[in-house]
């Protein structure tokens, strides 16, 4: 039974580890997405906001991101009558060498976009 735990055991081991990881990776994508979605909303309703927008979206996002694994890259485009906020995350620093040839986490995550209609703040 001894040899059969050795066999087994890092397919078990790297299947459970392999879970944990995928499931951080899934809380951090979330996260993500849940400050675009807030930025989107916040400038939808201010639009003096578009002015700093680089450094006024990066707070929003150090205080909704805990996990500062990826570094945002926001663009934000009056469209109309609604704003496109459109973020792309690059990954910052390194990771272990069999984590960057797999290329897992990604790079960089793409395509974390929201447009929200750009609602009129005088009183009427």
């Amino acid at each position: 039974s001894a040899v059969e735990f050795a066999l087994m055991a890092p397919m078990i081991f790297l299947l459970i580890f392999g879970m944990i990881y995928s499931g951080i990776m899934f809380m951090e994508y979330m996260h993500y997405s849940n400050a675009v979605r807030k930025a989107a909303r916040v400038v939808a309703l201010d639009k003096e906001t578009l002015a700093e927008e680089k450094a006024w979206l990066k707070e929003i996002w150090e205080q909704e991101v805990s996990v500062t694994l990826y570094e945002p890259n926001p663009e934000i485009i009056e469209d109309g009558e609604d704003i496109v906020v459109t973020v792309t995350f690059v990954r910052v620093g390194s990771l272990p060498l069999i984590l960057d040839k797999l290329d897992f986490p990604p790079a960089t995550i793409k395509g974390l976009n929201y447009r929200m209609r750009i609602e009129d703040s005088t009183t009427t």
